[in-house]
């Protein structure tokens, strides 16, 4: 009957144990992959506005793509990218693409009008922009995201004439 009652209190010791093994492999796993989820988050968060940021310049540019339609310009001694379009209605807009106040702002004017740079519309937000002309067709776009970090876009323009490509 003794060895009885030993044998049932190790057998409860060694179920209490690796129950308390099973909860810490548990609780660790779960703490890793907190960890991991975090992390993507973060890094998510960093490359979402830089890219974003890159993607959409791009992507206005190659809407503009007519001769002469892109140029860099400046909106109050801020430099811009300056995409020139004609409406629908006949008339001449100029859209300017710029940093302002910790975003990337773009602001859409008549041709004739003069831009203000708290006019924009925030586009996406940013630690800066820097747009550069490598030729008379050709810029690269620098956006740093606001934690750091940057990411690189060269467009050009392809189109030679008349209309876009």
């Amino acid at each position: 009957m003794i060895q009885k009652g030993k044998s049932s209190v190790i057998d409860l010791l060694f179920t209490l144990a690796l129950f308390c093994v099973f909860c810490a492999s548990a609780l660790a796993v779960v703490l890793i992959g907190a960890d991991v989820y975090t992390s993507t988050v973060r890094s998510m968060d960093r490359n979402y506005s830089t890219r974003t940021a890159c993607a959409y310049l791009a992507e206005k540019a190659r809407q503009s793509d007519r001769a002469g339609a892109i140029s860099l310009g400046e909106v109050e001694q801020t430099p811009a990218l300056v995409l020139d379009t004609t409406g629908a209605d006949g008339a001449s807009y100029t859209t300017y693409i710029y940093y302002y106040d910790g975003a990337v702002c773009e602001q859409l004017i008549r041709a004739e009008d003069t831009p203000v740079l708290a006019n924009g519309q925030r586009i996406v937000e940013c630690g800066d922009l820097t747009i550069e002309p490598l030729s008379d067709t050709l810029w690269q776009v620098t956006v740093t995201g606001p934690q750091g970090g940057s990411e690189q876009v060269i467009f050009g323009q392809r189109s030679r004439e008349g209309g876009a490509v």
